[in-house]
């Protein structure tokens, strides 16, 4: 027997998680707070599982919630994909756009640049920080949409992801001896390329030590490229006087990340969601383009 979810239910369960209750998603929708809970009621009955419950004052998702959320993102933005190829609309408007620093921003850079310079209506404010930054910054509403790492502890507002490969960068010409704790130039606590060095060296039963902490990629870069450690970056990354070290340097592989696109639904505007399709496309073909290399970019939903 074929069951279909109808998308007004999706749009509600995901307009009561952008917004954190029953009362502003039904605003935001334009139905009364009786008709989103029965919405919500009735896809919880379609996929046998409870999804939202109340902790005291404050909405909850359920585990199922939980893995519902990518899901029900994927088919909106589709959704919205498809309503906005046909209505072809005029777009304007300000857009807050976080991107990482700790990931190669100069195409998203380009890809942002080049958006607005095609709406001449459109105005941009981008933001460039710490991969937890700007996910933390959609959440209180500073930001409309951004690119962000995914971490596996769970990823509110994620609409769509890429898996990246992280490389070890180690200076040109140079070798750091085995038998010493190996020097690690890094982000700041917490960090998600950090953690992934952490990790391969502990199953690795090397040592190492902090030699230098810096919010800035171009920081770490320069650290790597004046021999002072090695990090972990993506592959397009890697700068000048860096090279990407491996087994020959005593280096254990690095776990991957994904990088994700990240927006509310209930928050978006058309500009905005024009602005995701075009990260999306960029993305996507950076992750066609390197699939055979190191440090490597590919689709994952």
């Amino acid at each position: 027997m074929v069951r279909n979810v109808h998308i007004d239910l999706l749009r509600a369960f995901v307009t009561v998680v952008d917004l954190g209750s029953y009362t502003r998603a039904a605003e935001a929708l334009g139905r009364t707070q009786p008709a989103v809970s029965l919405q919500i009621r009735r896809l919880e009955e379609i996929l046998g599982a409870r999804l939202l419950r109340f902790r005291g004052r404050a909405l909850r998702l359920t585990d199922a919630g939980i893995a519902l959320g990518p899901y029900a993102r994927q088919m909106l933005r589709i959704n919205d994909d498809i309503i906005g190829h046909f209505q072809n609309e005029a777009l304007s408007g300000w857009i807050r756009v976080g991107l990482p620093s700790d990931f190669a921003n100069d195409f998203l850079l380009d890809a942002v640049t080049s958006f607005a310079a095609a709406h001449g209506e459109v105005r941009v404010e981008v933001e460039s920080r710490l991969s937890r930054d700007p996910r933390d910054r959609l959440a209180t509403d500073e930001l409309d949409l951004s690119v962000a790492i995914a971490a596996a502890d769970g990823a509110p507002y994620l609409v769509r992801s890429w898996v990246a490969q992280p490389v070890w960068a180690v200076p040109e010409g140079h070798v750091f001896p085995q038998t010493e704790p190996l020097p690690l130039a890094r982000h700041p606590d917490p960090c998600e390329y950090a953690d992934r060095m952490f990790t391969a060296l502990r199953r690795a039963g090397r040592s190492w030590r902090s030699v230098y902490v810096s919010s800035d990629v171009a920081g770490l870069q320069n650290a790597v490229a004046a021999r002072l450690g090695v990090t972990a970056l993506t592959g397009a990354t890697l700068g000048p006087g860096m090279r990407i070290g491996g087994a020959e340097d005593g280096l254990p592989p690095l776990d991957p990340l994904r990088i994700g696109l990240f927006y509310k639904h209930a928050r978006l505007s058309g500009a905005a969601h024009g602005m995701a399709q075009v990260l999306i496309g960029r993305l996507d073909r950076a992750a066609a383009a390197e699939a055979p290399r190191s440090g490597s970019l590919s689709a994952a939903n």
